[in-house]
């Protein structure tokens, strides 16, 4: 759990985006929760590479975005989101922060699919979850917001700059990653997390350098 040392005093109404983005992934999961199949929703809305690769369903490279797996999951995924966004949405303006979230969601499943080509058997796996998205504004926030303060809970308790927690984080993400590939997989897909932080990251770098040339 992490969360800002220092409130931002970012105005609710402000947020617009953020907060839709939060009520479709809400209402998404559970529709997720009364299937009554409990399996049919996710084959059909899932992101599953085999199914990408062959050209079919491709609008699950944007509905898989929209779903989660567990109470945990989103729980976990919509908290780190909250913290960041709001940063985020009001630096880059509302447009440019959905495409940069929509984006990023993209570049995850990309990668992540681009990835399952080492191991057949992963490409028939459903792959679901904001992660890859929000890891592109989590890398939107490391850039824009290197020293803002995240206060750390649990076991590896403190407080860090975004910078060095962001760093960090992504970088344990790339070893479990390439631990996934040797020794076999988690269930999670973290190279979709690495892809949407380097769309992400994409995003912030040009917004960064066109603002500052803007000046």
């Amino acid at each position: 759990m992490v969360y800002e040392v220092e409130d931002d005093k970012i105005p609710f109404h402000t947020q617009y985006v953020s907060f839709t983005i939060i009520i479709i992934n809400v209402i998404v999961f559970i529709i997720q929760l009364f299937d009554p199949t409990g399996y049919m929703f996710i084959y059909e809305a899932a992101f599953i590479p085999s199914e990408f690769f062959a050209g079919d369903k491709m609008w699950t490279i944007i509905t898989s975005m929209f779903m989660h797996g567990s109470v945990i999951h989103i729980a976990m995924n919509l908290w780190f989101f909250y913290v960041v966004a709001d940063n985020c949405e009001n630096a880059m303006g509302h447009i440019l922060f959905l495409i940069t979230y929509i984006v990023s969601g993209i570049c995850a499943a990309l990668l992540h699919a681009v990835i399952t080509l080492l191991d057949p058997n992963l490409m028939q796996i459903p792959t679901l979850g904001a992660s890859g998205a929000i890891f592109g504004v989590i890398g939107v926030y490391g850039i824009l917001f290197p020293q803002n303060k995240l206060r750390i809970l649990g076991v590896m308790r403190g407080t860090v700059s975004a910078r060095t927690f962001i760093l960090f984080y992504f970088i344990i993400e790339i070893l479990y990653g390439f631990a996934a590939i040797m020794y076999g997989g988690d269930g999670v897909a973290h190279f979709a997390h690495v892809g949407g932080f380097i769309g992400g990251a994409i995003f912030a770098f040009l917004f960064k350098l066109i603002k500052q040339n803007n000046y």
